[in-house]
């Protein structure tokens, strides 16, 4: 055989048995949940609140379908001045807890609260989640929490109601370096977020984000700057409010009487206000004290056909405007107009 045609098909049986050859295998050690990267602190009520998310991915990016547990590691030290001495040394597990087997807490949102703290200390906590075999993943990146003594609960706690806005304003607290807002609804819990995303530094604060006749509860927090901490403490005793519209619409303008055969017409300028639900007629003899209102629900047109009036007489008319809240605020009257009623 030709010595080129050999050497040839050498070269194709070493190509063909390359072809299906896979590569090394993987040590299972070395395939473990991704790294947590988002690990927050929030103190909440002389407590401290740990979030994070659970990974959905191993490190080799397949899927993670055998998250077996997580473990919460903290060191401490001891705060002087604004330094730590002795953080990052003998990191210890202080929670853990098992996972749902099925893959359900995979990419979950978590949450653990302490209540432990001690002042004048330096915490420093990590997340480390571990799968089925045993292997655990990098620990999560850390997060520094300074502590010392929460401070009081605001005292004092009121509230002005308006349209659709509620005005609180409390005492101030000593050792407090800000406040936070926190609202519920009848029946809910507080949310673990407050409504201000920095501590105020006032004692006054307007919630623009709230519907008339929902009942809301309230609860003010003094915190106090710990470093790079704020340290939350209680809150205010509950304040419960109800806003509401008490603002009624403006008095109708250019009332104008209009005696005719079928009786007195009236006639004025439409209102402008978006909440109008309607208008309300009053009517007046000579020698009367007060205005009687004459139609039992308000009008939604800007004309009525007064035909309770007899020829000779004179009348004193006026309209309000009523709006559409629960209470029907009125306007006051509008300018009265007075006229004798001959056709």
């Amino acid at each position: 055989m030709n010595r080129k045609i050999v050497i040839l098909i050498l070269l194709i049986l070493l190509l063909a048995s390359g072809c299906g050859q896979k590569a090394l295998p993987v040590p299972w050690s070395t395939v473990v949940p991704r790294r947590i990267v988002d690990l927050e602190a929030k103190p909440r009520e002389e407590r401290l609140l740990l979030e994070w998310t659970l990974p959905k991915e191993n490190t080799d990016k397949s899927v993670l379908t055998d998250l077996s547990e997580f473990k919460v590691l903290r060191s401490e030290g001891d705060l002087i001045g604004e330094e730590c001495r002795g953080c990052g040394e003998k990191a210890r597990v202080v929670f853990e807890a098992k996972l749902d087997e099925k893959g359900g807490d995979r990419g979950k949102r978590m949450s653990v609260s302490f209540g432990d703290l001690e002042a004048r200390k330096v915490y420093v906590f990590q997340i480390v989640t571990t799968n089925r075999r045993g292997y655990p993943g990098s620990p999560s990146n850390p997060i520094t929490v300074f502590w010392d003594y929460p401070p009081h609960f605001p005292r004092k706690v009121e509230a002005d109601i308006g349209d659709r806005r509620v005005d609180l304003s409390w005492e101030p607290v000593f050792s407090a370096t800000g406040y936070n807002i926190y609202r519920k609804g009848e029946g809910e819990e507080f949310p673990i977020q407050s409504l201000n995303r920095e501590p105020l530094t006032g004692t006054r604060y307007t919630d623009l984000g709230v519907e008339n006749e929902k009942r809301y509860i309230y609860s003010v927090r003094a915190v106090k700057r710990v470093v790079k901490t704020d340290v939350e403490g209680k809150g205010s005793i509950n304040l419960p409010v109800m806003p509401m519209d008490r603002i009624p619409p403006g008095s109708p303008l250019s009332l104008v009487a209009i005696p005719l055969k079928s009786g007195m017409e009236l006639n004025w300028r439409k209102n402008r206000e978006p909440d109008l639900l309607g208008y309300n007629i009053y009517r007046r003899k000579p020698g009367e004290k007060e205005f009687v209102r004459l139609n039992p629900v308000p009008l939604t047109q800007e004309t009525y056909l007064d035909t309770g009036v007899q020829i000779g007489q004179d009348y004193e008319y006026a309209v309000t405007a009523v709006d559409n809240s629960p209470r029907q605020n009125e306007s006051p009257l509008s300018e009265e107009v007075r006229v004798k009623y001959q056709y």
